[in-house]
């Protein structure tokens, strides 16, 4: 059995794709332009680099289980890994609302959905 590197796939979601910083997310948090429905916020701003960078903020206030948390971050993270290309250059930082926890799976995936596509909207 041959033994396949895992960042040699593309199911990876690597640094130069990330915000990393408080004041990486201090920029995008200056002059964003807001998304938002009942569940997430999206924050999304222009930047220089050539390719998109997502920033998550799941709060305890809003999420109380870490594992809720976690399953938000990897359902946002997988969508932004399959629609990278579509997002060009831009920083994107997710926000949850107070709703989203009492909401279902399918409810979380139909939302991040529906946000993510108003977004792709609006840069044509």
């Amino acid at each position: 059995m041959q033994k396949t590197d895992w960042r040699l796939t593309n199911e990876s979601f690597p640094r130069d794709n990330r915000l990393l910083n408080a004041k990486q997310y201090s920029r995008v948090f200056e002059k964003a332009n807001k998304i938002h429905n009942k569940a997430f916020t999206l924050l999304v701003r222009k930047n220089d680099l050539g390719h998109a960078r997502l920033g998550l903020v799941i709060a305890k206030k809003n999420v109380k289980q870490a594992n809720q948390r976690n399953y938000i971050k990897r359902q946002v993270r997988e969508y932004f890994r399959l629609h990278i290309q579509t997002f060009r250059s831009y920083d994107l930082v997710l926000l949850t609302r107070r709703d989203v926890a009492s909401l279902t799976k399918t409810d979380i995936i139909a939302y991040r959905n529906k946000l993510f596509e108003r977004f792709e909207k609006q840069i044509g």
